[in-house]
């Protein structure tokens, strides 16, 4: 009976020192069902990704497409896009306004296109990250899900 008292006490000393982590992560794509051409729109607009895979901390707004830091933290996020047809595609990653990446992919003789481009930031709470589809370009999507926004916190700071 001692040695279960004395064990406990240590696991008591290291949830002290160790809290609990903060658990974030998203994934989803652009359309729950059906297929859909997104765009062409006269200014950049920012993506909405409606089928919801995963969304742990609910950081992550369906409604907007916009992520929340709610935790300080580094953190991995990823975009692909894929265009069955003209025009060229091309979308960018904003932390708040500043744009970090983009892709874009030139509709070539296949007529079928696809990008991917990922970063690791540095975010304070209240913090926001979304996908940006540039003016006068457009994405497709269907039910295989082929543009994905995905996002986790790999520490907190």
């Amino acid at each position: 009976m001692l040695g279960l008292k004395h064990l406990r006490s240590k696991i008591g000393s290291l949830s002290i020192c160790f809290p609990a982590l903060p658990k974030i992560a998203f994934s989803a794509a652009l359309v729950e069902s059906g297929s859909w051409i997104i765009g062409p729109f006269n200014t950049d607009t920012n993506l909405v990704y409606k089928k919801v895979f995963t969304n742990i901390g609910n950081c992550y707004n369906p409604s907007t497409g916009i992520f929340t830091v709610m935790v300080k933290g580094v953190y991995y996020f990823r975009f692909s896009a894929y265009n069955d047809g003209t025009p060229n595609t091309n979308a960018a990653m904003f932390k708040n306004s500043e744009r970090i990446v983009s892709i874009w992919d030139t509709v070539g003789e296949d007529n079928e296109d696809s990008a991917s481009n990922g970063a690791v930031l540095e975010l304070q709470v209240g913090d926001s990250v979304y996908i940006s589809l540039h003016a006068q370009r457009v994405v497709y999507d269907d039910i295989n899900h082929y543009n994905t926004f995905s996002g986790f916190l790999l520490f907190a700071m």
